[in-house]
């Protein structure tokens, strides 16, 4: 399984990095993943995000065998055990690549949101870097969880 987290805006905290790169470094054992990291503006305007939607939409990544989600405060929220689910079903039915966005401070516009499935992370709002970081877990366990293994002792 190959992951893709794209990911609006820089990180501002070392620990969250540290971690990131422990749990890419675990996800590689069993998997791929790529980060990256897209420039924001912190004085972008609605309509400038919505420009900028229009503009990630089309980039190649958003593309091919591929299934693409919005981490979103709107979207679906599900357990552990549930999301790696719905990773092994799409896997089994040949899905090549996960591709995950998080948004820029104004997220996405309604025609990304209309356009792919929503994942909400939790019910409370976490910062975007933070959100990165527990994706990044979430990521690591559902390969766990889908191979049997121990790390994940869910009940």
């Amino acid at each position: 399984m190959k992951f893709v987290l794209l990911v609006v805006g820089k990180n501002k905290f070392p620990f969250v990095e540290a971690g990131l790169g422990h749990y890419f470094e675990n996800i590689r054992h069993m998997g791929e993943i790529e980060y990256i990291e897209l420039k924001d503006s912190a004085s972008r305007s609605e309509k400038e995000a919505e420009q900028f939607n229009e503009t990630l939409k089309r980039r190649k990544l958003l593309e091919g065998p591929n299934r693409v989600f919005l981490l979103d405060e709107r979207g679906k929220q599900q357990s552990s055990e549930e999301f790696a689910a719905q990773l092994g079903a799409m896997r089994d039915q040949g899905v090549q690549r996960f591709v995950f966005l998080i948004g820029g401070a104004y997220g996405f516009s309604p025609e990304m949101r209309a356009a792919y499935p929503l994942i909400s992370l939790s019910k409370m709002t976490l910062p975007h870097d933070l959100a990165r970081l527990f994706l990044a877990e979430q990521l690591y366990r559902a390969l766990h969880i889908l191979s049997g293994g121990k790390y994940h002792h869910g009940g």
